[in-house]
C-alpha cells in the first residue's frame, strides 16, 4: 500500500499583484526591528511583546489605479492621496509580538495624511529612491491611539540612498525589499513605536525547524517503503508498514506543532497557518510522483527497490535539511548540497541496476532514474513551498 500525497500550496512572495474587476492592486511584506518605545502607555506595549529589539513585520496593500494628486517632474516626486476607501493603501498592518497597529478610518478628501503615497525616484536628480507611507491607524487595546485614533499614524518611510528601490514614479514601480535605509513608526497620544528597517524575518526560526521536520518525515516514510520492499512476503496484510508510517508521521505532526506554539509562545508567527495534520495529510500524496515511478520499475526486484527506496529517503531529507539551514543563513551552498544529493541518489541506482542485470534480471521498461531523482527534488520544492505559507 503506497501512499498518495497531494499538496496544496502556493508561493509566499513578498509582492503578490492582483488584477480583478478593475483593480489592480500589489501587497507587500517587509520585516524590521523596533529602535524606541516611548509614551504614558510603554508597560502596556511592553507585556504585548513590544520593545526595543523585538521583531516587526509590516504589511500593506496598494490600490495601483489611486489617483495622482501632485507631482514635480523637476524633483522627480509624485503623491497619491486617498480619496475613496478603495484607493491608496487600502491595508495596514504593524504587527510585534502579541500587538497589532492596523490601518483605521476611511480617508477624508480634504486630509491627505489619512491615507498617502509618496514617491521619489531619483530624488532632485540624486540616486535616492524614496516610498513614503503614511496612513491613520488604530492598535490592539487602544496603547497607542488612546482611544481616539485622530491623530494616531502608521509611517514608513523607504529609503533607497544609493537608488535601486525605484523604477519610475507610478504605483507598482516601486520594489520595497530594496530600500536598505528604512524606518517606519506608529504613533498616536498614548505612545509611539519606532522600528528600523530591514529586520530579520520573525517566521525564520519557525519555518527552518518544521522544513527539516518535514524532511525527517520524508526519509523515514521512504524507509518505511524500503522496509515493505526489502521482504513483502513477510508482511502481507501491511502491519508492519502502516505501523511505521503511523510512528513516522505522529512524531513529525509532535514536532510540527511544538515549533508553531514555541513561536506563538513569544508572539510570532510560522509561515504556514497549517497544523501538522493538515500538512501530514498533503505530504502522504505528496510521495504518489516518487512512488509511482520506483513502483514502474518491472520487475520490482527487492534488492533494487528497497535501497532505491532508502536511497530516496535519503536524497530527501538531505535537500530539505539544506532549504532548513538556507533559511536562517541564505547561501549559494544549498544549491551544492542539493546537486551533490541528486548525484550520489543518481550513482548509487545506476550501479543498483547495473548489478542485478550482471546477475540476469532484464528490467522492462529500464527504470527511469533521472524521474525518480527529479520527483525527489519537486517533493523538497514542495515541502519548502508549504511551509513558507499560501
Amino acid at each position: 500500500m503506497n501512499p498518495r500525497r497531494l499538496f496544496v500550496a502556493a508561493l509566499v512572495s513578498c509582492i503578490a499583484q492582483s488584477r480583478q474587476a478593475g483593480a489592480a492592486t500589489a501587497s507587500y511584506q517587509l520585516f524590521g526591528t523596533v529602535t524606541q518605545v516611548i509614551g504614558p502607555n510603554t508597560a502596556g506595549l511592553a507585556a504585548l511583546g513590544v520593545k526595543k529589539n523585538a521583531a516587526v513585520t509590516i504589511e500593506w496593500t496598494e490600490e495601483l489605479t489611486t489617483p495622482l494628486h501632485s507631482t514635480d517632474p523637476v524633483k522627480h516626486i509624485a503623491d497619491y492621496w486617498a480619496t475613496t476607501p478603495d484607493d491608496g493603501i487600502t491595508a495596514f498592518t504593524v504587527k510585534i509580538g502579541s500587538w497589532t497597529a492596523t490601518a483605521a478610518n476611511a480617508p477624508d478628501p480634504n486630509d491627505p495624511t489619512d491615507n498617502i503615497i509618496g514617491v521619489a525616484d531619483g530624488f532632485q536628480g540624486g540616486p535616492e529612491d524614496q516610498l513614503d507611507l503614511s496612513h491613520t491607524a488604530t492598535d490592539t487595546g487602544n496603547l497607542v491611539t488612546d482611544s481616539n485614533p485622530i491623530g494616531s499614524q502608521i509611517v514608513v518611510d523607504l529609503v533607497a540612498k544609493q537608488g535601486g528601490g525605484s523604477t519610475g514614479l507610478a504605483l507598482g514601480d516601486q520594489t520595497p525589499s530594496q530600500y536598505p535605509d528604512s524606518s517606519g513608526e506608529v504613533i498616536g497620544p498614548g505612545a509611539t513605536v519606532e522600528f528600523k528597517i530591514p529586520g530579520p524575518d520573525p517566521t525564520a526560526k519557525c519555518r527552518a525547524a518544521q522544513i527539516a521536520a518535514a524532511g525527517t518525515l520524508c526519509q523515514s516514510t521512504l524507509g518505511c517503503l524500503a522496509a515493505y520492499a526489502k521482504a513483502p512476503n513477510k508482511d502481507p496484510m501491511l502491519v508492519n508498514l502502516k505501523t511505521c508510517e503511523s510512528k513516522a508521521s505522529d512524531k513529525f505532526v509532535a514536532a510540527f506543532d511544538k515549533q508553531t506554539a514555541a513561536a506563538a509562545s513569544h508572539g510570532l508567527s510560522c509561515g504556514t497557518s497549517e497544523d501538522g495534520a493538515t500538512f501530514d495529510g498533503h505530504f502522504d500524496t505528496a510521495e504518489m510522483a516518487v512512488v509511482d515511478l520506483v513502483d514502474s520499475v518491472q520487475p520490482q526486484a527487492p534488492t533494487v527497490i528497497a535501497p532505491l527506496l532508502s536511497g530516496a529517503g535519503s536524497m530527501c531529507s538531505t535537500g530539505a535539511k539544506a532549504e532548513s539551514s538556507n533559511v536562517l543563513k541564505p547561501s549559494s551552498r544549498v544549491d551544492l548540497l542539493r546537486e551533490s544529493a541528486r548525484i550520489k541518489l543518481t550513482n548509487a541506482a545506476d550501479k543498483l541496476i547495473a548489478k542485478a542485470e550482471a546477475k540476469g534480471i532484464t528490467f522492462d521498461p529500464a527504470p527511469d532514474v533521472a524521474g525518480i531523482v527529479s520527483s525527489i527534488d519537486a517533493l523538497i520544492d514542495d515541502i519548502v513551498t508549504e511551509v513558507n505559507g499560501s
